[in-house]
């Protein structure tokens, strides 16, 4: 199963401006009990929805997941996600409060859903898609040089399986040269396409770049990005999924 875009679809509240998210949304799966984090945030560390106008500034920033999500049976999705009102949280709403289960006979391979999350103040749209046969691929990004101590803004995203949407991996400012979170996407034998759009904070240029890897089953690959400003390192790691006991030293007999 690969999720594509959590969305805003609707907000009841008469809330002026942005919309202020925290909470959780998270998948289990036959695969591994525990919880796999799709978004995850603090009321501290809360995201910020509508900053950007138009339809493009209702997604929310996903941060994971951590790992391969199996859909062989059907996957569990639990969410418990508020809106800040403000300094109390008593006085926050909550946007929705549940769980959901996503069943592998009601979809198609390679076909992208949108399911309508309801909640008491508002709804979440999940987009997503069963890809049979897929391996797990683990996307590594690290800044190896930077030209000038400004900073860059830096967005990266990607395609699977040559579906349309493109999955928003990371969108933001890198400060100095390291590495980045790492991300996990799903991918059939094909390619996975990675586009980079880096700027400098303070300019005008804006550069962008894409690569096609194609999946496998095992091993890596490595691609560097050489912009004016920047150099840009992304690997790609293969694998297939792990069940959890197997992960954890348990056998079964």
């Amino acid at each position: 199963m690969q999720i594509f875009s959590l969305k805003l679809a609707h907000c009841g509240a008469a809330i002026d401006g942005p919309v202020h998210l925290y909470g959780f949304l998270a998948v289990r799966d036959r695969l591994n009990p525990l919880r796999n984090y799709i978004f995850n945030r603090s009321r501290e560390d809360l995201f910020v929805v509508g900053k950007q106008g138009g339809d493009s500034g209702l997604f929310i920033q996903m941060a994971g997941p951590k790992r391969g999500i199996e859909m062989r049976a059907s996957v569990l999705i639990e969410y418990d996600m508020k809106i800040k009102r403000g300094g109390k949280q008593e006085d926050d709403l909550q946007l929705i409060d549940g769980a959901a289960c996503f069943s592998e006979l009601a979809s198609l391979d390679r076909t992208v859903y949108t399911q309508w999350i309801g909640g008491d103040c508002g709804a979440v749209d999940i987009c997503f898609a069963l890809l049979r046969n897929a391996v797990e691929a683990t996307i590594q990004v690290g800044v190896t040089q930077m030209c000038h101590s400004s900073g860059l803004d830096f967005s990266l995203s990607c395609s699977v399986s040559r579906l349309p949407p493109k999955i928003e991996l990371f969108q933001g400012v890198i400060a100095e040269p390291g590495d980045l979170n790492r991300f996990v996407v799903a991918a059939v034998t094909g390619s996975l396409i990675v586009y980079l759009t880096v700027g400098q904070i303070g300019g005008l240029k804006i550069a962008r770049q894409c690569y096609a890897f194609r999946a496998k089953a095992h091993g890596y690959d490595v691609q560097q990005f050489k912009f004016d400003f920047t150099t840009i390192l992304v690997k790609v790691s293969w694998s297939t999924l792990v069940p959890f006991r197997i992960a954890q030293g348990f056998f079964v007999i």
